[in-house]
């Protein structure tokens, strides 16, 4: 069959080349797809039907293989196959038109997972929060957001990169405010000694919304890890908490002897002694009775980070009476 000039079908191939990011290669099998798919539905479900679409003329040739290999043409004369075969060829184009995006979607989450970014708060969708990057749809999921964080559709947002999800008619970009890994992208983008190696993040712990802990050490010994770290009268500190709202987040130094890095953890609580039980991986801290609430934090937080980021189980005590 040769669709003559003028017709639906005719159209739909000028129409879908010129509008189309599809090149030509893939454009013509779609459209022979379709029109085979067309063929079969509407006249005759023959499956050695095929067909050859020339996408410059807008013609379409239906054939099957004849007997001795060659092609033989199919001469179609049902008045509504050109209509139906053009819908088919829209709706094929469509359909291939949503999975390049959805590839290009998952293509650029790929190249940017584990990154900051930064994003504007768009709109929310019971609790899914959807935020835009430039081009990206971008998805803030409940269990990577900060809890109690109140988002203002319209404000900036910086977040990480997770992975991209397919989903059945999109793909977004999921992201992270609540992922520990946030706190040293944040780190390496305002300390400029963490972002070139001369300061090592050793560990990070997280309650997000409430409390963290950074243990940093300096790899030059002439930089001052925790010091660069809150910067000059605290502006680097302050830069990074003022991201995250109301969570407070604490510097400390690392130390290769778990006494001291425990001791060091317990901030802002001053500690007397650490007492290590190897067999059952117990730091004993003994703090004077006005350290206690500290050392121990609301609801058991400070103890509870510094058991996660030490690797010890704390146990806090009052230390006994000097005298």
């Amino acid at each position: 069959m040769d669709v003559p000039p003028a017709t639906p079908l005719d159209g739909a191939i000028a129409t879908l080349r010129d509008s189309t990011e599809l090149n030509d290669e893939r454009l013509a099998a779609l459209f022979e797809a379709a029109f085979v798919d067309t063929y079969r539905r509407v006249i005759d479900d023959d499956p050695s039907v095929q067909a050859r679409v020339d996408l410059s003329s807008g013609s379409c040739t239906m054939y099957r293989r004849g007997p001795d290999g060659d092609d033989v043409r199919i001469d179609v004369d049902v008045p509504d196959f050109p209509r139906q075969a053009a819908q088919a060829a829209r709706e094929a184009v469509a359909t291939a038109l949503r999975e390049a995006g959805k590839d290009r979607v998952l293509r650029e989450a790929s190249l940017h997972r584990g990154e900051l970014i930064d994003a504007i708060v768009d709109r929310h969708a019971g609790p899914v929060w959807y935020l835009r990057a430039a081009e990206l749809r971008v998805l803030l999921p409940p269990e990577e957001q900060i809890p109690g964080e109140e988002l203002v559709p319209g404000s900036h947002l910086k977040v990480m990169v997770l992975e991209g999800r397919r989903r059945t008619q999109d793909a977004v970009v999921v992201v992270s405010r609540s992922h520990p890994q946030l706190l040293r992208l944040l780190l390496e983008q305002e300390v400029p000694e963490v972002a070139n190696g001369q300061v090592v993040v050793r560990g990070i712990v997280r309650e997000a919304g409430r409390r963290s802990k950074v243990a940093v050490e300096a790899a030059d010994p002439a930089v001052d890890a925790r010091g660069a770290c809150i910067g000059p009268r605290g502006v680097r500190h302050r830069a990074i908490t003022s991201v995250l709202g109301q969570e407070q987040v604490q510097i400390v130094a690392w130390s290769p002897d778990p006494a001291t890095y425990v001791a060091n953890a317990l901030a802002p609580a001053t500690v007397r002694h650490v007492e290590l039980d190897q067999d059952s991986r117990t730091a004993t801290v003994s703090v004077d009775d006005d350290q206690l609430s500290l050392a121990i934090g609301r609801g058991g937080d400070n103890a509870r980070l510094v058991a996660r980021l030490c690797g010890w189980r704390i146990d806090v005590v009052a230390a006994e009476p000097s005298g």
